[in-house]
């Protein structure tokens, strides 16, 4: 085997896991927010007609706007930090308390060895998305997620890394 080009140690704590995880979780919220906002848009503009048609008071549509406005920030502020909490516990679960791991970043694929023992080879080709945030890079592909943090290059750095990602 080769040596690797860029090498990265990162130890995923709770807030390093949050910060990668956020624009996911953001992308996610997002379009159920929209779609649950058109939901009940419509109910809204139902419930506005009948009241227009039984009593022709508008009054209480302003409950349902503040119940419509607690549902959303619901679903884009709580539900994402619990969803993450959650994730985070099983990640640790899973990896049994081991959230260290090294990332080997070679000519055509990266190597991802958990201090677990199992390692996973993955083609540049295979990957599907890359985010970056202010400490993070999230490497996403068919399989999983890879999140390294961007302090924790011993060989090269995270501009070299997204240099061998774009490449292919």
């Amino acid at each position: 085997m080769t040596e690797p080009l860029v090498c990265n140690h990162t130890e995923i704590t709770q807030e390093l896991f949050r910060e990668g995880a956020k624009a996911q979780l953001n992308q996610k919220y997002n379009r159920m927010a929209a779609k649950v906002a058109l939901a009940l848009l419509a109910a809204l503009a139902v419930l506005a007609v009948l009241m227009r048609l039984m009593s022709g008071d508008f009054a209480s549509l302003g409950f349902e706007l503040i119940i419509f406005a607690l549902v959303l920030g619901w679903i884009r502020i709580a539900l994402p930090r619990v969803e993450c909490k959650r994730a985070y516990q099983a990640f640790e679960s899973r990896c049994g308390g081991f959230t260290g791991r090294e990332v080997s970043f070679f000519e055509d694929h990266l190597l991802v060895e958990p201090e677990t023992g199992e390692s996973v080879s993955v083609a540049y080709e295979d990957i599907t998305d890359v985010q970056e945030t202010q400490h993070t890079l999230t490497l996403t592909y068919g399989g999983g997620t890879v999140l390294l943090d961007k302090e924790g290059f011993s060989q090269g750095s995270a501009a070299e890394a997204r240099a061998l990602l774009s490449a292919q």
